[in-house]
This record gives C-alpha cells, structure tokens and sequence, in this order.
C-alpha cells in the first residue's frame, strides 16, 4: 500500500482548468456519443445456464454502429441493446472481446432508425500518452443504469500497474488483465454501471475507457490500447497475439537489485521449452529493449512486448542463467483463449465447456481432447449418475466411443437420443478425475420428469369448510361434539343445486358424525365423503339459523385434479403451462367464463421468468389472440417462431389485473 500511496503522490506542475464556457461546447460534442448498455448474461447455476439482466456503458466510435466498452459487461452476454443519447434503442450484436485487456465491441443494428435520421455522433480518440499527472479529464457513462451522467477529476497516476501484494488480481474468463494494462488513475468518481465509459480530456477526445475502482479512486484502459484492440476486434473479431509459454514474475530480491523478470515456468511443449528456457532465468530485454521498471510493472512490460510479435514471428530475449548472459530466440505461436464458453446441456443437467490449452495444464491433462464439467444439477442425470459426476470431471468417452469436444458430444447426444424409448437413454459415460479413469452410468433424458399417475375418482362434495371447534360451537350456540362448518358452497355443483348455503354446519352424514372438533381438523369432512360411492344419495344433519335441518344430496366425482390435466413444457423459454383444472378455478377466484392456459412454473432466471412471466399467471391471449386452450397457446408459440418473430407476447391475467409480457423467442429461434 505505502507503494501505491507514493505513486498517487506523485508531484506535479498545476494544469489550468477547463473554464465552463469551454468546457460546456466540449461536453455537448461528446455526450452525444455515449451509449448505455443493456444486456442478458448467461451464468452457470445448477447445471444450466441462468439469466440476469446487466448494463454498463459505451462509447460510439464508427458511423456504422460499433460501440467500445468493457469486456465484463458483455461477458457471457447473450442478447444487447443500446440507448442512445437521444432516448431511442437499438439492439446489437457482439462483435468481439478481449479478456486480456477487459475491452470489447458491439454493433448496433442500425436498420430500424428512421430514414433521414442524422449520422451516429462518433467519439474522437486522444493520445493517452500524453497524460499529464494532474490533468482535468471527465467520466462519462450511466451510472446504476440511470441516463448518461459526467464526473470530473483530475489524472493522479497515467501508467498504474496494481500491486497483487495489496489489490490483488483482476481476472476475467481466465485472464489476469493485470499482466497487460497499465490503468490511466484518476479521481472523477464511478459508480456501478459507468463500465465501458470514456474518459475524455477537456478537449473531448476519448483518453481511456473506465472499468475499476482502486482504493477510492477510479482506473481507466488507456486509450492508445484501447483504440489498438478495437481496430482488431472490429476487423477479425478477435485480438491475434503471440505467445511463447513463458510464464514470468517479478525479480527475486535474492537476485540483487535492478530491472527484469524471472521465469517462473516454462509451459511443456512450448515454443519457449523448445528455445531452451529454464524455470530460474533471468530476462532483462525483449528484441533490444530493456524491461522497464520492477515488480508487477515488469511482468506488464515483459507481457506487452511479447505480444507485440504476431505468430511465426521470432522474439529475441536476453537472459542471465547462472550469472552468465545469454541470449535465445523463440519463435511465438498464437496465444488462444485462456477459457472457452459455456454450453448447457439439458439432456444432461449440466453445463460444459470445450478443453484449453491452460485448462490442460492447470489440471495435468494429457491433451485438449474430452469436455469439461463446469457445472452439475443434483438432480439432474449427471447429478444422479452412478457415480456422481461433478464439476472438474473431463468426459472423454460415452459408450466406447471418444468424446473430442462439446461439438462431438451434441452430436453423439442426439443421436443416442433420437429413437430413445421414453426419451430415455442408459448410456456409459468415461471421465477423468484426478488423474483417474473413471466409467459412470447415467440416464440421458429428453422427456419430462413430471410423471403424475391418474388418480381414482372419489365421491365428492363441492364445498369448502372448516372445523366446529369448541369455541366457535359455543358461540354460535350449536350442542354438538363437532362439525363442519360451511365456508364456500362452489357454483355448478350438486351442493349448490341440493340446497346447501353458507354458514350450515354439517353434523353427520347418514347419521354418522363429522367429528371435525379441533383447527387440524380441516379434512375430515372430505375424508368422510371419500368413503361414498360418486352418485350416492346422502342424509345430511345439519345446522342453520339456530335449528337442526336435514337435506338429501348426491355426491358427485371429484373433479380433474391439476396433476393429470393436459400438459406442456416449453423447454427453450423454460417454462410450462397446463389446462385450468377445478382447483385452479377455486383456489384463483376464476369464473367458470374465464378461459386460458394457466402458467405451471417459470424457471428462476430462466428466458420467461426474466420476461416476467410468473407461476399462476393465467395467459389469455397470445400475439393479440384469444388463448382458450393448451393447444392455442402451442400453435401461438409455433406461429410465431415460424415467422421468425424477435418477440412473443402474452396478454396475462394476475390475481385482480391484467398485463403484458414479452418474451424474447431468441432462444426458440437457435435452441442450445
């Protein structure tokens, strides 16, 4: 920490500030070109990919549509949109990310603008290196996702590196952004959502992007960077960088004072190991030019000039090994992607990534070849497998035969699934586990697990009711060892017809007593019914208005319950509705006019819960048409896939009011 203090510390000549008169024209040139981002996120939970809403902020920097901004924001991100600064949205697509150096750029779709409509307002870069300790600069972004907003500051540190020691490492899909990016430091304050923002220099030309806060204060990726990366990014979507698979660390302080890193592995069949390079060396340049500084600032430089080089490209380092000096050539291959993306597997109750290079090291694999686990539902087949299979576990082979990547394993799974009796399938999947293989037996499923067995219908009496407590017998003022006293009596039923109202206090039934008697008591009245043949005639003992009355009724069968109503799962919007039965009726205060499909469930953080679609929600219309069926609400869904619609839309009634919900059919129209 006392390093860092002295960085912050750091003296400096007082720079003039802007004077509002020149600093207004500026702003209203630049504001116009921030973006606030929204996104949906894809994280793995529970053996599936979970949903949750994210923004951040960006800047415009090509008339077609393409924003910079940071990599956290689009991580794992699977839908986008943009709100510009003249309140309209547009959608975007990704275009690439760079985990290294926490940047990336999307495009917005710019084919719904209005014709006519004036050019994008694009962002002019500066020149971060010409950042001055104690220069005024302004944060621009969208803070907690509000509209843009602007701080002020001024530069404290233009070249920080974080010390691990104190702030530790920032990683991002597996990448130590640390070892790349020097942060532009400064004190214009940024809050939650300002992400991917620029920061701009009284002339309003984009300095840095803003991504992290450091002990108070707020750290920018330089712009001369940034301005690099996009470049590739909006070019190949992708950033091409050398590697050598030396990985170092700061000088030892058992090696003396003075400048260079120290090697501290030597990945295995690495260009590097191929050069000779040795864990324990010494490096002091790379192609002639002295690494700069010391400690975690070293490792940053050495990082940079490796990566300057393209592939097949040759890196001259100098080295001391034993106090001799020496200097070795390595020829650098592309350095790939630290971490792969998550794909769920439904059929499998798991979330899996292809294999890295740095996955295999890290975890002393043979090879790249098999699937990584990343994570399991318990009660899932491959949380319910014999053994259990569990995050960390690599597959490599179902039934015999090799599994080589997550492709491999799509096509492996549909084919084992397409004639599967049920839709399921026993199958022997192959992993490797700490250094063993192991062979497990799971059930692959495409089916649903609900599996409700239809019920014999039981004589039933349509009313609810509750106990004849002690209390409330003596109240009313009824001599009787219990009962049940009548709460609703339900329309269209023989109750209703037979006479029955509410407030009757049933005695007995064939003059056998109710002996509903204490609060717990709730069932017996139904208990005692369920004892009769549907079409009974029963003598009903019964209370009303201060005198005993009796009544004869004929028991009916007991309704449809909702577990064996008509059924449907909608997989790729994670949620499921069925028929109204009865009880929903009731239990919802529906009339028998109202029609719909009633929602079942909406997964937590699934496509439709994020829509906003809840469990009870009865759907009434589908895309402005009546629903009065399960199978209207299928053939809806159908329609509007086939019409290749970007939204489904649902006119829902909850509890006392009506709403609207829209969901994104994305995941319909490319299912996983």
């Amino acid at each position: 920490m006392a390093a860092l203090l002295a960085v912050l510390l750091l003296p400096f000549a007082p720079l003039r500030a802007a004077a509002p008169e020149e600093r207004d024209p500026m702003l209203a040139r630049v504001f116009p070109s921030i973006v606030r981002i929204e996104a949906i996120r894809l994280r793995p939970t529970d053996g599936r990919l979970t949903k949750e809403w994210s923004g951040g902020s960006g800047v415009v920097i090509s008339a077609e549509g393409h924003v910079l901004t940071n990599c956290h924001v689009t991580e794992d991100g699977d839908f986008f949109r943009g709100y510009l600064h003249d309140g309209s949205q547009l959608e975007a697509v990704l275009v690439g990310q760079d985990p290294l150096t926490d940047l990336a750029v999307i495009r917005l779709n710019l084919a719904p603008r209005a014709a006519g409509a004036p050019p994008l307002p694009v962002a002019r870069f500066g020149d971060s290196a010409a950042l001055r300790v104690g220069e005024e600069v302004f944060a621009l972004g969208s803070p907690g996702f509000l509209a843009q907003s602007v701080t002020q500051g001024v530069v404290s540190n233009p070249s920080l590196v974080l010390p691990e020691q104190t702030v530790g490492k920032m990683m991002l899909r597996g990448e130590d952004v640390g070892q790349f990016v020097r942060w532009v430091l400064h004190d214009a304050r940024i809050f939650g959502g300002n992400s991917g923002g620029p920061l701009v220099n009284t002339r309003g030309e984009v300095v840095g992007i803003n991504e992290i806060g450091v002990v108070g204060l707020s750290g920018a990726i330089p712009s001369n960077l940034a301005r690099e990366v996009a470049r590739q990014l909006m070019t190949t979507g992708k950033v091409v960088r050398g590697w050598s698979g030396l990985t170092v660390q700061r000088r030892l302080e058992a090696s003396g004072k003075g400048s260079g890193v120290v090697v501290g592995d030597v990945a295995e069949g690495s260009p590097a190991a191929a050069a000779g390079f040795l864990p324990g060396d010494l490096i002091l340049a790379c192609d002639g030019q002295a690494i700069e500084g010391a400690e975690e600032k070293a490792v940053a430089h050495f990082h940079r000039l490796e990566a300057s080089r393209m592939p097949g490209e040759d890196l001259e380092v100098r080295l001391v090994r034993d106090g001799a000096e020496a200097t070795r050539r390595v020829r650098l291959v592309a350095r790939e992607a630290a971490r792969a993306d998550d794909v769920e597997f439904r059929t499998w109750g798991a979330v899996m990534r292809d294999l890295t290079q740095r996955i295999s090291r890290l975890e002393r694999l043979p090879d790249t070849r098999g699937v990584w686990l990343e994570n399991v539902r318990p009660a899932g087949p491959a949380g319910q497998a014999e053994p259990v299979l569990r995050r960390g576990d690599v597959l490599i082979a179902v039934e015999g035969r090799p599994v080589e990547g997550v492709a491999e394993l799509r096509r492996m799974t549909d084919e084992l699934l397409r004639d599967a009796p049920k839709g399921v399938r026993t199958v022997l999947a192959e992993v490797r586990r700490d250094g063993a293989r192991l062979s497990s037996v799971l059930e692959l499923r495409t089916a649903s697990e609900r599996n409700f067995p239809p019920q014999a219908r039981k004589a039933w009496l349509g009313v609810s009711s509750q106990p004849l407590t002690p209390k409330l017998s003596a109240r009313l003022g009824i001599k009787a060892e219990g009962g049940a006293r009548l709460t609703r009596i339900y329309p269209g039923t023989q109750a209703e017809a037979g006479g029955l109202q509410v407030g009757d206090v049933l005695l007995a039934l064939d003059g056998t007593p109710v002996a509903a008697r204490r609060p717990e008591d709730t069932d017996v009245l139904a208990r005692q019914v369920r004892q009769y043949r549907a079409g009974t005639a029963v003598k009903v003992s019964l209370w009303r208005e201060g005198a005993p009355r009796e009544l004869t009724l004929v028991l009916e069968e007991q309704p449809v319950p909702a577990a064996e109503m008509p059924w449907w799962e909608d997989v790729q919007l994670e949620f499921s509705a069925r028929e109204l039965a009865f009880d929903d009726r009731i239990r919802l205060q529906l009339t028998t006019a109202q029609t719909g499909a009633l929602v079942e469930s909406a997964i937590p953080a699934g496509w439709a819960a994020l829509a906003g679609l809840r469990a009870d929600d009865l759907i009434e219309a589908a895309d402005g048409r009546p629903v009065t069926s399960l199978a209207e609400l299928r053939s809806s869904r159908a329609a509007a896939v086939d019409a290749k619609r970007d939204w489904w839309v649902l006119r829902v009634r909850r509890r006392g009011q009506t709403l609207l919900v829209e969901i994104s059919l994305k995941p319909a129209l490319s299912p996983r």
